[in-house]
Formats: structure tokens, sequence, C-alpha cells
């Protein structure tokens, strides 16, 4: 989980299940008015209600083991006895321990969701208790197959070969009396050496008391060891049925795994079920912590209002001593649902518009939104063009990625949607980047329809407010300029620039960009050599620009005294 993603500020799951299905959310917010409100309901009810049973199925929450994965491991019979043990016994515990809670929670919770999950999490655990009881916990966690049920009753096969296995081992045992009277010794037993087992030591000075047929297995300077040719038989056949169980303990094994595998689905339920509980306690404590608001769902309403909106990575990352400053947000689908943003570089025209888009998933995933108050429509989708990236393994210059991110969202956006776009057009040559960026803000605005934020730094973008005043807002991040006071020319240094971060009606004049080059500490030679060109092609502009106000001027006067006041008022 990457540190300053919107997953990192909302991730506070304790399960691993939780932490998949809480990615889940975030990815796919929900389009649904009733399931975006239950999950509403479910994280206001955590966090007002005075229940004792929440608390309870959080702590029981902590430190389990991948209950999704363990029992999708069993599933499809890959899991060790070790693991199934250890997964069948926590499904069992949990079952057991939320069937305590079920009046408590039967009594105080109020929101269906919860009520819902809670209520039938126990019995849809239930199936592991039945698997558990015939298991040998020893056996499990040695992983011992032949030892591993307790109850042979539903495992005839292995009854039956130990039934085999028991009858030989009371023949081999029962030999013992014929050897002790050939060898006159009447407390001779069998011993086991390295794994050799119902050998017939005898002390080498005895040897000759050694029948002929009895077979020597080893020895040693002081003692021999010896098989007779009824144990070799036996024992041979011992090995056989010892070989055979192991087989059928392993079919046996895999036929219980497969009588689990009947209950899997079930089961996933039961742990899907703990996983949105994960998730909607980790909601809970992020809205507590942070002190989110419960957005109003809009729903058949395109909009997105938002009163005091934070960037909530942004608002986390910089904490309680220095608090992001919050703006409003108001994009009306019927009326103002364009916003043309503007301003200085470093600005925070780019954590604006993300904090909009962030907190528009927010709430389309049930979550509370870092705002004092928020009323959202439901998007069908939020597309982004943001950043510069070439990709040269496709031969692709950044300006061409920009445009085919670009493109996509002009076939798929709808008048449902949201459309960030951060400084489309800045790859190629000014005029070209205008014109393409004003026909395409043009374009969302009058066909598309949909809401709308734009960041430029091309001023004749902001003209589309004249053309379309309903539906078009201009905007700028606030700033303080202080020009430095140098008299001369060639002491010329650019402006410095303090930034508000608030969004402030009407478009900004220029970018400021050679404050920010100040910033990266660029060496003032360079800074003021800049500073003087930037002021020469500025004139050079405004000097244009005055002279085509003054021709459309003169072209539009049709009378000679007109013509006459307008050189006098001009000199």
């Amino acid at each position: 989980m990457k540190k300053g993603s919107l997953l990192w500020v909302l991730d506070h799951t304790q399960t691993p299940f939780g932490r998949r299905m809480m990615k889940k959310w975030v990815t796919q917010p929900l389009t649904s008015a009733l399931e975006i409100q239950a999950r509403q309901d479910a994280v206001a009810e955590i966090l007002a209600s005075g229940s004792t049973a929440l608390p309870t199925v959080r702590t029981l929450l902590q430190r389990l083991p991948d209950l999704e994965r363990g029992i999708c491991s069993i599933y499809h019979k890959k899991c060790s006895t070790q693991e199934f043990y250890l997964i069948s016994s926590v499904l069992a515990r949990l079952s057991a321990e939320l069937q305590t809670l079920l009046p408590a929670m039967q009594s105080q919770l109020c929101c269906s969701l919860l009520r819902g999950l809670l209520l039938e999490t126990p019995s849809l655990l239930a199936p592991a208790q039945g698997f558990l009881r015939v298991l040998n916990e020893s056996a499990a966690k040695k992983g011992s197959k032949t030892e591993l049920f307790t109850d042979l009753s539903d495992f005839p096969a292995i009854q039956e070969r130990k039934d085999e296995m028991q009858a030989v081992l009371a023949e081999i045992l029962s030999h013992r009396t014929e050897i002790r009277q050939t060898l006159r010794n009447p407390s001779l037993d069998y011993v086991t050496v390295s794994g050799q087992e119902f050998l017939i030591e005898v002390k080498n000075s005895m040897s000759s008391t050694v029948p002929a047929n009895w077979v020597k297995i080893n020895s040693t300077k002081v003692v021999g060891r010896y098989h007779t040719p009824f144990i070799v038989g036996k024992y041979k056949r011992l090995q056989q049925l010892r070989e055979q169980l192991v087989i059928d303990c392993g079919r046996e094994w895999v036929n219980f795994l497969h009588r689990f595998g009947e209950h899997y689905y079930i089961l996933r339920k039961g742990v899907c079920h703990l996983a949105t509980l994960d998730c909607l306690f980790s909601l809970a404590q992020v809205a507590k912590d942070n002190n989110y608001c419960r957005p109003e769902l809009s729903d058949g309403k395109q909009q997105i209002v938002i009163r005091e909106g934070r960037h909530p990575v942004i608002d986390v990352l910089l904490g309680e001593n220095d608090q992001y400053v919050p703006n409003d947000t108001g994009l009306q689908g019927d009326g103002k649902r364009a916003m043309i943003i503007t301003g200085p570089n470093m600005g925070g025209k780019s954590s604006y518009i993300r904090q909009v888009a962030l907190i528009t998933i927010m709430a389309q995933m049930g979550s509370f939104v870092p705002a004092r108050q928020a009323s959202i429509g439901i998007m069908d989708g939020i597309y982004t063009r943001m950043g510069a990236s070439d990709n040269i393994s496709k031969g692709r210059s950044s300006f061409m990625e920009e445009l085919l991110e670009a493109s996509e969202i002009l076939h798929r956006a709808t008048s449902r949607s949201l459309v960030i776009l951060d400084e489309l057009g800045r790859g190629t040559s000014t005029h070209d980047g205008i014109a393409i960026a004003y026909a395409t803000l043009e374009y969302f605005i009058r066909d598309v329809k949909s809401l709308t934020l734009f960041v430029t730094h091309y001023p004749p973008l902001c003209e589309l407010e004249k053309r379309y005043p309903a539906h078009v807002g201009n905007y700028h991040m606030a700033f303080l300029l202080n020009e430095p006071d140098t008299a001369e020319a060639e002491e010329a240094e650019p402006e410095f620039i303090t930034f508000l971060y608030q969004l402030t009606e009407g478009a900004a004049g220029r970018s400021y960009g050679l404050n920010v080059a100040r910033l990266a500490e660029i060496p003032d030679p360079i800074l003021q050599t800049a500073t003087l060109k930037s002021k020469e092609l500025e004139a050079k502009v405004n000097a244009r620009r005055k002279n085509v106000k003054l021709f459309s001027e003169v072209w539009n006067i049709s009378e000679k005294m007109a013509l006459v006041n307008w050189i006098q008022s001009n000199p």
C-alpha cells in the first residue's frame, strides 16, 4: 500500500481479507444509492452506537489468519493439515463467540446492514465446527495423516487397515512365547534399532543356541540381532499394510477436504461478511479521527457541492499543526458545470481538482468525506488527464500520450461523469496547444455536458465564460504578489509570490513561473536574464494586442468626424 494514496488514508483494516476488500471498495465505487446509503448508515451507527457488541466484534478481528485464502486453499485441496486445523479452528471459534453476542446485537443494533452481517455470520461459519471435532490436534500440527482422525466411523478404509495391522502386530507379539522357549530366556523381548523393529537380541557367547534358519539382521561386538522366518514374513506384511495405510489416509484426506469444500461458498460468504465489517470499522475510525462529515446523496441530480472540502491525503500528511486550507466546490449539471482554474505554478490547482475527485470517490464508496458539508450526485465515471509522460516502447511522445488519453475521455464521458483535465495542450506550440485545449473544453461544455474541472495556463480559455456564462466559471488560486523594487532593468528580479491556496472567483492574469524557478534555487544571473526576457516578450505581446484593438476600432468607424475624434484621443 503506497503512502500518500487514498487507500493509505482509508485502510485501517485488521485482516488481510479486509484489506483486499477495502482496495476493491476504493477502486470500484458504488453507483447504487441504496447500497451507498446502507454503508453510510453502518458507519454512522458504529460512530454513534453505545453497543457493547461492536467493540467486541472488532477485537475478534484482530490477528486473524488469512481466512479467505485459507478456505480457498482447502477448496482446491492444496492445504496442509496444519493450515486446515488453523483455519477450521479459527472459523469455529469465531462462530461460537459471535453466537454468544447475538442477543446483544439483536437488541442494540438498528442498521439493517450491520444486523444482517452480524446475525448471519455465526451460522455461515458453523460448518467448520463439525470438521474440527474429528481431528486430532496434535497429529494435525505434526502433519501426521495416519493419526489425524480421532473418530474413524466416517473413514471405514482407514479403520479396516488399522484392524489388519493390529492383527499382524498381535501375531508378532504372540510369537515371543515360542522365541523365549527356544532361547530358554523367559524375559526376552523385542528391541528396535535404527528403525528395525522386532529384533531378537542374543549375546555372541550364546549364538550357538540360535536356530540356523533365523536371519541375522545386524550385530555388534557383544550381541547379534535376528529375525525368525515367522517375523520376516509378518514384518513384511506389516510394512505393506503401513504403506497401504498412508495411501488410504491420503485418499481419505482428499475426500475430507472435498466434503469441506462443499461448504466453501457458505464459508466464503461468512468470511466476506467479516471483511465487510472490517472495512466499515475502518471507515468509521477514519471519519472519527479526521472529523469527516456524512455526504448527502443526490440520486438523479447531477451535482458536486462541497463546503470547506479538504484533500484527504494532504490533510493527513500535514497533521494537526499545519492545517490544509479548505475550499468550496459548486458544480451543477443544470447550472455552472465547468470550472476553469488558473493561477500561479505551485498554487494548489492540481491538489484542488484531485481533492474534488477523491471526495467524490469516497462519497460513492460509502465513506464519510473531509468537508464541513457535501452533496454529491452519483457519477457514472471519473475521467482524469493529468501529468505528462512518454511511451518509448510504443514510439509515442508525451504529447501523443496526452491526446490519446483525452480522446478516450471524449468517447467515454457522459453527462453524468466528472471530467478533470490538467493543462491539456502544453506539449506542443502555444497556438496549437491553446486551440486544442479551447476546442476540447468547449466540447465538454456544449456537447458532453459533464461536470468539468479544467486547469490551464492559457488565458484565452477564460473567454469561454463570456460565451457560456450560465455553465462556465473562471477561478484562480489566490496569492499575494510582492514585486521587487528595482529601478534599473539590469537588476530586474522575478516577483515573489505568497501562496494562499484559496479558490477565488475570476481568472489569474499570469502564471508567475519565474517564482517557481526562484524556489528551485535557479542561479540569480539566470533569473535576472529570464526576468528581463519575460518583460520584453510581455511588452511585445501587449503592444501587438493594443495594435489589434486599435485596428479593430478604426475598422468599425464609418463617419469622418468619428475618425477625427478617434485620432485625437489616440495620438
